[in-house]
């Protein structure tokens, strides 16, 4: 039973580092071209 739990806590904490690593790429690629076109922004 613990190595069941154990396993989908181990997935669950993958499945969220994925995500967050997609939505930190995404940010990147977005705010990349932003940055870019408007460097005085800053």
């Amino acid at each position: 039973m613990m190595l069941i739990i154990i396993g989908v806590l181990i997935l669950l904490a993958v499945f969220a580092n994925v995500r967050r690593f997609r939505h930190s790429y995404v940010e990147t690629v977005v705010v990349r071209p932003a940055t870019t076109l408007a460097p005085h922004a800053r």
